[in-house]
């Protein structure tokens, strides 16, 4: 387990570096996204905690990692679900188990805000994640996600 690993709720002092995680995340999975967009989505959660919440690992102050959850209010799941956009751990800190340190975070968190669940995809190519998921209790859907930009 990692040492000195601290795993907090995002707040606007985290802003800059939680932008900057997020925007390494979308870089790696080859998603176009300008700073700008991302910042956006990072300051609206940061503003209204009723959207979802952001965690980011620190190791002696320095980021290493992020969680982004959105909350939606599902028939499927019969109220508040979380939704797990994003978890991203610096390429140089992986296998250490902070990934594993911050799912827990959002388990956590997530059952605290009265979620019924947590959702989440994984890319089909990262299976290390996929892993990461079905060890801590994560049950694979048979679906295919879709999406229509407007």
């Amino acid at each position: 387990m990692p040492q000195e690993i601290n795993v907090t709720i995002a707040g606007l002092s985290d802003r800059d570096d939680v932008v900057t995680l997020l925007s390494r995340q979308l870089t790696e999975h080859e998603i176009r996204l300008p700073d700008a967009s991302v910042q956006k989505a990072v300051d609206g959660v940061l503003a209204d905690s009723r959207l979802g919440f952001l965690l980011v690992a620190k190791d002696r102050e320095v980021p290493v990692g992020v969680a982004y959850v959105s909350f939606i209010w599902t028939l499927e799941r019969g109220g508040l679900t979380a939704w797990l956009e994003e978890l991203y751990v610096v390429p140089e800190r992986r296998d250490g188990g902070i990934g594993l340190q911050m799912l827990e975070a959002v388990l956590e968190r997530a059952q605290h805000n009265g979620c019924a669940a947590v959702d989440l995809e994984v890319d089909i190519t990262h299976e290390r994640a996929a892993h990461l998921y079905m060890r801590s209790g994560f049950e694979q859907l048979n679906r295919s996600r879709w999406v229509k930009f407007l």
